[in-house]
């Protein structure tokens, strides 16, 4: 059988192919192609682009048959932004730089920056008072943003600094979905996007260069915990090479670009979820106070807390934020009895496999304890899958785990009444708006007491409370 027999979405006009679609609602035109078929297609210009729904099919190409294909079009789209990091480089380079980077996300390395994840979570934790309407969204990003960050890269970075970069890295994830299936041309079109997309690239290679030479010249960089660090000092086992500043930054960009939504976003849906299911959150915060008892969650006590890490996945599954991942043929392959010719793009939406009814029962249920006997591997990629998995995914696990464990310790989340959460379909899938209230839990001394404070704070004469500002309190 050749390409031309597989089936084709509905709605293609002449030369925009399906980009209409893919602006309007890109998930809903791969989640209808998944009743096409185990492979599909849908254009993207004069272009087809070919969807792997099936599983067995999606583990061909990223695992049996990963050297057939290479990183596909949203991977190119992103170079000029994010270099020939990671993400981005294929074949031996890929492979080279995945091991000089695998170190820094070890598990003795992730003990030190689990520390450093709960200080940001315990300051967003105080900044709250009981009954606040907060909104929820922003402020994970704000706050993982700024933990990973620091856990990452340098744990003295200030809050303008982050709150720069994590500007332009959401620049970037906004753009970079739709620049990934328009054609080429579009890409060079003086638009308000292309141009804020390459201020933010260039703005944000201005900063990584100055944190590079700034880590290059340090003295100290081999004693220093952190992945900027590691990757300075990185040497090739096989020949001793280290890395020039040029592919410290891509890497760095690179880790920025992954790593800065998959976090908060999956922790928002998962603050959504605990807030529709209040049966849910009580028993995950039963589990915290059994494990816990009141102390800050550490690196050795995230085993312990299995339905925590359930809820975590089947957050990662009902509400997968990579929502759609790319390859593209290296050669003519075969798959599923279909040829794809060399060069074919092929997609696969994690969101729309891990809501398939076949695979999952009743799969817009929230139910964490179906994890009790987890489904088989090729059915849940939330990081993709073999040699191209993401390299952060413990990170990420770490991070979701102790900003969870950590917050809902001390707060309890509810939906405002009458707002509907909608997905936002950008460069990760997350809430379009995440407005919640938060009430202490009974028995937060810690969180009464700040509380206590802010009140006091309020209530004080105004000559004290400038004192206190103006004297940096």
């Amino acid at each position: 059988m050749r390409a031309p027999t597989i089936p084709r979405a509905p709605g293609r006009l002449p030369l925009l192919g399906h980009a209409h679609r893919l602006a309007r609602d890109p998930v809903g035109l791969l989640q209808e192609l998944r009743g096409c078929g185990p492979i599909a297609a849908f254009h993207a210009g004069p272009r087809p682009v070919f969807v792997v729904n099936a599983p067995d099919l999606l583990r061909r190409v990223l695992v049996t048959d990963a050297g057939s294909y290479v990183q596909g079009l949203a991977y190119e789209r992103s170079r000029p932004f994010l270099g020939d990091g990671l993400a981005t480089a294929d074949g031996d380079a890929h492979l080279r730089q995945r091991r000089l980077m695998r170190p820094a996300f070890h598990r003795a390395r992730l003990r030190g920056y689990a520390s450093v994840m709960r200080a940001q979570a315990e300051a967003l934790a105080a900044s709250w008072g009981d009954g606040d309407r907060v909104a929820l969204d922003a402020a994970l990003h704000r706050a993982s943003a700024a933990g990973a960050l620091r856990a990452l890269f340098r744990t003295d970075l200030d809050d303008a600094a982050v709150a720069e970069i994590h500007a332009c890295v959401s620049t970037f994830l906004r753009e970079i979905p739709l620049r990934a299936v328009l054609p080429r041309a579009a890409g060079r079109v003086p638009t308000p996007g292309n141009r804020r997309f390459t201020r933010a690239a260039a703005r944000l290679r201005e900063i990584v260069d100055g944190m590079v030479e700034e880590r290059r010249r340090d003295p100290a960089a081999d004693g220093r915990d952190d992945l900027l660090s590691a990757l300075t000092t990185a040497r090739d086992p096989g020949t001793g090479a280290a890395m020039t500043p040029r592919q410290v930054r891509d890497e760095v960009m690179t880790v920025l670009a992954g790593g800065s939504e998959t976090v908060p976003s999956t922790l928002s849906w998962l603050y959504h979820e605990l807030g529709r299911n209040p049966d849910v959150q009580e028993r995950l915060q039963g589990e915290l106070d059994e494990v816990l008892a009141g102390r800050p969650a550490g690196f050795d006590d995230l085993p312990a807390l299995a339905y925590t890490r359930r809820a975590i996945d089947e957050t990662l599954r009902l509400h997968s934020v990579a929502w759609m991942m790319s390859r593209r043929a290296r050669t003519d392959v075969e798959l599923g009895g279909h040829r794809i010719p060399a060069g074919s793009e092929l997609l696969f939406s994690p969101t729309t496999l891990h809501r398939d009814p076949v695979l999952y029962p009743d799969p817009l249920r929230f139910d964490p304890d179906r994890w009790l006997s987890p489904p088989p591997r090729e059915h849940f990629v939330p990081f993709g899958a073999g040699p191209r998995k993401c390299i952060g995914d413990h990170f990420s696990y770490v991070q979701m785990t102790v900003v969870a464990a950590t917050l809902s310790a001390r707060w309890s989340v509810s939906p405002v009444p009458g707002n509907r959460v909608r997905m936002s379909a950008a460069g990760a899938l997350r809430p379009d708006a995440l407005p919640m209230v938060v009430t202490r839990r009974p028995g937060d001394a810690h969180g009464a007491a700040v509380c206590d404070e802010r009140a006091a704070a309020t209530t004080a004469p105004a000559s004290t409370v400038e004192d206190d500002t103006a004297s940096g309190v």
